[in-house]
This record gives structure tokens, C-alpha cells and sequence, in this order.
């Protein structure tokens, strides 16, 4: 039976109303609305399927995987150790999480100015206004005129299209200026990444798999995922009947940074967020606090208490979201691939149902 929207969104109010002003006492009771919810969305074709996984107190207490991974061109179904596209959770995963290394480890500080590192960039930007979105570049760049203009000066080698597009980030004009106003923009994080590989002085997918991926035992964690966990991706859109699997789906990620982009292109499994949530949440606050939160979203929100706590978010395109409370040691990762077969449904009140059923 096809679950149609309108009780979709009946369902997501029942719960909000019941759950998300009082908190949920229990994790069983948690997961198991959650679970109507997913299961609601996947019937009415809003997402394919989903992988949810939740820590609590520092630990993975829960994984489960519903519906299917693939529904074109043929069904396949969801598995917990299912790779996603992580789509924008790259950005406080990947470029956010290198750059808290480094200033961490006293190689960067969020007062540098980014012209230090890439020369000929905005002067007045500095790091801290890339982590935090106040560099006042814009959200994106067109992608088929970046193409263009790299046909018109014959540039084909991955590195140099790269340093390209870093360049032209680095003299475009800016709708407003530094500090004056917040404006998402995957090109701070695009620059971010350019800042780290100029410190590290190695790419950034290397910098990653080689140093925190690899100590956290997350090896399916990355950018360019390998051919033989091709299988494990669940696929994005599918265009002209081609679907993008194992290829980031972002288009300034895929084409101008050939997969490996600040902005996009970690590819992860749901326990391997998770692992890196752990992982953020046993940082001192201080160092959080250094290093911007690593680009995650930072508000404060009211526990059923009455409490007033740090919650840390950030949401990705193509489905994906991590949310983490660090003083409660409690993080949520849902997983979707929502832009598969088509781009065309809407994830947001999911999330929010979610997050409100299952994050205090």
C-alpha cells in the first residue's frame, strides 16, 4: 500500500507534537518511531532507503538499514554497510575536520589569512570566515561556463583544472563583503581544502586516508572511493539513463576538483560518521572551539530539562545529515540517497522528525 504525502506529513506532526518538545526517554521507543517514519517516507518514494545510525554516550548503540539502495536499473537492496555519497557532510567531515587538525597541531590558526597560503587570493579573508561562511564569496559557480573557459585554454590535467578553479574563486567578485553577512558558499570550502594541501603539502583524500581516516579504522572513508567498493555506493541521479555511482554528485566537485573537492565528494558509510563523531565529541571543547567546529552548523537547544546545550549539524544534498550533541556524547547520522533515480523530492521534515525523535 502506497503511503500517500499528506500521512507522511500527519505522521511527522503526531511525533513532533508528542516527542519533540518533551524529549524521548527511551532509545527502544526512539528507533521505533523512527523506524515508522523512514519506513513511511520509503513507501511514498520520497527517499529509496535509508541507513540510521545512533550513538549514545560515545558508543554506536544502533544501526539499521531499511528499504533499497538501488531502484534503477535494477532493486537492490539497503545494507548497514552501504557507502553514500556524503555530498556537503564532506565539508565538517573532510576540509573542516583537516583544517581543525592542523590548527590543533599549531600549523594554522583560524586568524590566518588565506593569501598567506594561496597567494594572489581576497586579502582580507581569513580562515575563520571560510569555516564560518562569512568571506562573502558567492553560494556557487556555474559549472558549464568554468567549463568553457577551461576548453578555451586547453586545460585537461586534473591538477591544473584545480588550481584553476582556486584561482578564479580567488578574483571573483563577492557579493558582500568579508564579515558583513553569512552566505553558505561551497567555495569557501573548496578554498579551505586548497589552504590544507598547501600545509600538508600533499592532497587533501591522502592527507585524510593516511592520517585521522586511517587511525579511526575507516577505510571505506575518503574521496574517489575504489572500484572494487563500487558495488557497496548507493548510486545518485541517474542521467540519460546512466546513474552516478562511486562519482561525487556535485557538479563543482565532479567536474572543476575531478572528485576531490572541500564541498563535496566523501564517500562514507553511516558507522563510519558515526566513528567520526565519536571522535569530535571527545575533543575539548576548546580545541572544537579553535577550529570553528570544523565548519559544522553550532546553535544552542533545550534539552527536556530545561538544559541549554551545544547541538552541531550539517546536512548534505543528496540525502545525508549528522547531528551531534557533544556534552550529551549523542549523535544521530541518517543516510539517504534521495536524488536517486531522479532529483526531485525533498528530505527536510524527514530530518526533522528525526532529529526531533531521537536528538534531545
Amino acid at each position: 500500500m502506497v503511503i500517500k504525502k499528506t500521512l507522511l506529513v500527519a505522521l511527522i506532526g503526531l511525533f513532533l507534537s508528542s516527542c519533540g518538545k518533551q524529549g524521548c526517554d527511551s532509545i527502544s521507543y526512539d528507533v521505533d518511531s523512527a523506524r515508522v517514519v523512514i519506513e513511511a517516507a520509503i513507501a511514498d518514494t520520497i527517499i529509496p532507503g535509508a541507513v540510521l545510525c545512533v550513538v549514545e554516550d560515545g558508543e554506536i548503540v544502533y544501526t539499521e538499514a531499511y528499504g533499497n539502495r538501488a531502484v534503477y536499473p535494477e532493486v537492490e537492496v539497503m545494507t548497514e554497510n552501504t557507502i553514500f555519497d556524503m555530498a556537503s557532510v564532506s565539508k565538517p567531515t573532510g576540509a573542516g575536520t583537516a583544517a581543525l587538525l592542523l590548527i590543533r597541531e599549531g600549523k594554522l590558526s583560524a586568524d590566518d589569512y588565506v593569501c598567506e597560503y594561496l597567494p594572489g587570493y581576497h586579502a582580507d579573508v581569513q580562515v575563520r570566515h571560510l569555516m564560518t561562511h562569512y568571506s562573502g564569496l558567492p553560494a556557487y559557480m556555474n559549472v558549464r561556463r568554468l567549463t568553457s573557459n577551461l576548453e578555451e585554454l586547453q586545460l585537461t590535467d586534473d591538477e591544473a583544472v584545480r588550481q584553476f578553479m582556486i584561482d578564479t574563486i580567488g578574483r571573483c567578485q563577492r557579493p558582500s563583503g568579508v564579515g558583513e553577512r553569512y552566505r553558505y558558499s561551497c567555495l569557501n570550502f573548496i578554498s579551505l581544502q586548497r589552504v590544507v594541501e598547501a600545509i600538508a603539502d600533499m592532497d587533501i583524500n591522502t592527507y585524510m586516508r593516511a592520517g585521522l581516516y586511517k587511525h579511526l579504522g575507516l577505510e571505506t572513508m575518503g574521496w574517489l572511493p575504489a572500484d572494487s567498493l563500487v558495488y557497496r555506493i548507493a548510486p545518485t541521479e541517474c542521467i540519460d539513463g546512466e546513474c552516478l555511482r562511486g562519482e561525487v554528485h556535485d557538479p563543482l566537485a565532479r567536474v572543476m576538483m575531478r572528485g576531490v573537492s572541500g564541498n563535496a565528494g566523501v564517500f562514507a558509510t553511516a558507522e563510519d560518521v558515526a566513528t567520526w563523531a565519536i571522535w569530535y565529541m571527545n575533543l575539548p571543547e576548546k580545541v572544537r572551539a579553535q577550529g570553528c567546529n570544523a565548519g559544522l552548523w553550532t546553535d544552542s537547544v533545550e534539552t527536556s530539562t530545561g538544559e541549554l546545550i551545544q547541538s552541531c549539524r550539517h546536512t548534505g544534498y543528496t540525502g545525508t545529515s549528522v547531528a551531534i550533541l557533544p556534552t550529551e556524547k549523542r549523535a544521530v547520522v541518517l543516510l539517504t540517497n534521495r536524488v536517486h533515480p531522479k532529483d526531485e523530492n525533498n528530505v527536510g521534515a524527514l530530518r526533522r522528525v528525526i532529529n526531533a525523535l531521537l536528538v534531545p
